[in-house]
């Protein structure tokens, strides 16, 4: 009978890795989650790359032809210089929401419950960056695809913080604010490029700097390869572990598979010890 239940366990801990078997949660978020939450690789992670975004500050204000966004067009030198970050996981740490659903699972309204709240914290270096930026007259712009209806809540939030913001807000581009600006941020970047000269992109996700990302892995590596140069210098970029682009990039973007089947497929990017790296 012990050698039974020694199996039934093993099975149900195989299971909770790659699906659902051990209760409601998200058990493979549990690993990201933690590493966000209590190592110090994490925090020293965001901290050098604030200190690096600062040198590159300087330096692009100092040399007019400098850009971040391959939005821009001719005339930009002659541009206010702003900087643009992401905010969720790049200024705003939002784990606490990622640990319910590595408890819970991701019941209906658990996003909006966690967004009302305003209760994110600060990630490290963010709030002493943007004010350094603030400070030397470089406007500090957010592009988020959080929903233009929780404007408001973010706006308190980042305010609190003390966080840089224009008047009401208008600092921050929010998705679905205008028809036009859908979850690909390339179209918010483009109206921002009209009237700055935008020295810095600074994300937690391929699409905080490219637009098009939601294809295959494949896909994403070309698209991004052009650009390796940008990396440390205009663009800088955060880690995180809990949840992106890339993540749907593994199961096709499709996102009415169940959780157990996009796990499936995420698991047939796994490379062993074993397997001929097609990069």
């Amino acid at each position: 009978m012990g050698q039974i239940r020694a199996i039934a366990l093993a099975l149900g801990m195989a299971g909770g890795l790659f699906g659902q078997a051990d209760g409601p949660g998200r058990t493979e978020l549990l690993n990201g989650v933690l590493w966000v939450q209590t190592s110090v690789e994490h925090d020293a992670a965001y901290e050098q790359a604030y200190r690096l975004a600062r040198a590159m500050l300087d330096r692009a204000r100092k040399d007019k032809t400098w850009t971040a966004a391959i939005e821009q067009r001719p005339g930009y030198q002659h541009l206010p210089p702003a900087v643009i970050l992401d905010i969720d996981e790049t200024i705003l740490d939002n784990s606490p929401e990622e640990a319910e659903k590595a408890e819970s699972g991701s019941p209906p309204g658990l996003w909006e419950e966690w967004v009302g709240q305003e209760s994110a914290t600060a990630l490290p270096g963010a709030l002493e960056f943007t004010r350094y930026a603030a400070s030397n007259h470089v406007e500090v712009i957010y592009v988020t695809n959080r929903d233009a209806a929780t404007k408001d809540a973010a706006r308190r939030t980042l305010a609190r913080l003390g966080f840089p913001l224009q008047r009401a807000g208008a600092s921050i581009y929010c998705r679905g604010e205008r028809p036009e600006w859908g979850t690909d941020k390339g179209s918010r970047r483009q109206a921002i490029a009209l009237q700055y000269r935008i020295l810095l992109l600074i994300g937690d996700d391929l699409g905080d700097f490219l637009s098009g990302v939601r294809v295959s892995t494949e896909e994403r590596r070309r698209l991004a390869a052009p650009y390796a140069s940008r990396w440390g210098e205009r663009w800088i970029v955060l880690p995180n572990p809990m949840y992106g682009s890339w993540e749907d990039a593994l199961y096709g973007n499709d996102g009415g598979l169940s959780r157990a089947d996009q796990l499936r497929q995420e698991r047939e990017h796994l490379r062993g010890m074993n397997h001929e790296s097609g990069k």
